[in-house]
């Protein structure tokens, strides 16, 4: 349930901030069980983890949004001398600040507010500004429902969403990640870690729109089909605020609010063939051509079908070089591989990637040796040398779909969202869900 957390100082005090997230079964407490969970997760997260902090303010945050403050307190809770443990003998309790909102809530990340270079001077003590890292941020908070008077017994209100389920028109997704988090996010707001994670935010905004919309269609199709979200490549990435900002460091401020433009400036499109969601696959850099959906897995579309992507070799590793000894390759494709090997390219497929290939006298398919020998596409040119075998690859991924760098090749050439996506999926056409 907490899934990170920082120390940074509040009004020349340090403060604990915990990230968590909510599952179904938390969701679903009683508000007052919910309130004392929640503290209990709290504390043994603290002793787990042999926090130390000066200060004892502990924030709890959703998704970026203030949802309260937790108070160390206890008859035998102060400082020590050297001001570097705030849990003294392990002796304190917590307890509710009169600052808690009880608040509907959505996922926002931290907004930074401004960058500095000097040391920073927090002005009339708002407890809302935080400084961290030299830099200032909000701590927002949205009080849709607010306890007035301040009652620190009030409960926690925690709306139970539940999974790819639709309120109020809008869509909320549940994302499965690998340590066990589960997060269930608006539809639109979910792309946002999507789109920044899946592609550069250094792109071309009419890029990013594409990306934007593959993503919505992509989501929309694993929504019909039923099938669980990840946040890794296995189905779609996604990473929260606080890894983009790991990821983006001082450029967060910036490349947050260029991709949220271009999800919000795309609200609610996505792709359609016959009707139908298509499969919006995508890959990183293609050889010159995209390839067809049927040269790669069991079947094809008639929407993935070969068209030129002529600016990939923009992408500065469009090109690769690697080498494998002749014991590397022979574990991988479980046979003798040798200097007297021979490798004869047979076809290649109407993307100009190996279509077979002939090891002295056993075919493979390009995709399948691709795959056993880890490179990084099926365009690849083998070269033996007197140790192993050189291999040149060109292009990155299967080369199915929109090819990312080739969509920022063509918006910087003046295509705008609509014409990228109408030329990598040949005959498709936009929808729109409210």
């Amino acid at each position: 349930m907490i899934y990170d957390y920082d120390i940074v100082e509040i009004n020349n005090e340090d403060n604990l901030v915990l990230y968590i997230s909510l599952d179904n079964e938390f969701a679903k407490l009683k508000s007052k069980v919910k309130k004392n969970k929640l503290k209990e997760i709290v504390d043994n997260f603290i002793k787990d983890n042999n926090i130390k902090f000066k200060g004892n303010k502990i924030k709890i945050v959703l998704g970026g949004f203030l949802l309260g403050t937790l108070l160390l307190a206890g008859k035998d809770l102060k400082l020590n001398e050297t001001n570097s443990n705030i849990i003294p003998n392990n002796s304190y309790s917590l307890v509710w600040s009169d600052d808690l909102y009880l608040t509907t809530y959505e996922e926002q990340p931290l907004e930074v507010v401004e960058e500095l270079n000097e040391e920073v001077v927090v002005e009339n003590n708002q407890d809302d500004i935080v400084v961290k890292n030299n830099k200032t941020y909000e701590l927002p908070k949205k009080s849709i429902i607010v306890n007035e008077n301040n009652d620190t017994e009030q409960s926690i209100e925690v709306n139970e969403v539940k999974e790819n389920e639709t309120i109020e028109n809008n869509t909320y997704v549940t994302i499965k990640r690998k340590n066990g988090t589960i997060l269930n996010l608006e539809l639109e707001e979910y792309l946002i870690g999507v789109v920044g994670a899946e592609m550069p935010a250094s792109f071309n905004i009419e890029a990013l729109k594409s990306q934007a919309i593959i993503a919505r269609t992509y989501t929309l199709k694993a929504l019909e089909r039923n099938k669980t979200l990840t946040a890794d490549e296995s189905t779609q990435s996604f990473k929260d605020s606080n890894e983009l900002k790991g990821m983006w460091g001082s450029n967060y401020d910036k490349y947050y609010n260029k991709i949220k433009e271009c999800v919000d400036s795309t609200k609610g499109i996505y792709l359609t063939y016959n009707g139908s969601i298509i499969d919006a696959v995508y890959h990183s850099t293609s050889n010159g051509m995209t390839e067809d959906a049927s040269n790669v897995w069991s079947g094809g579309e008639p929407y993935l079908i070969p068209v030129e992507s002529i600016y990939d070799s923009s992408n500065k590793s469009y090109q690769k070089d690697v080498f494998m000894t002749y014991e590397e390759v022979s574990s991988k494709l479980n046979m003798d591989i040798s200097s007297n090997t021979e490798f004869n390219v047979l076809t290649r497929t109407s993307g100009n990637r190996v279509g077979t290939i002939k090891i002295d006298n056993q075919e493979f398919r390009g995709v399948d040796i691709r795959n056993r020998l880890g490179l990084r596409s099926a365009d690849f040119i083998i070269q033996k040398v007197d140790e192993g075998i050189n291999i040149t690859t060109f292009g990155y991924g299967h080369g199915v779909g929109l090819s990312q760098y080739g969509a920022n090749g063509y918006a910087n050439h003046g295509y705008n969202y609509e014409q990228i996506l109408k030329h990598y999926y040949t005959g498709i056409n936009f929808n729109y869900k409210n």
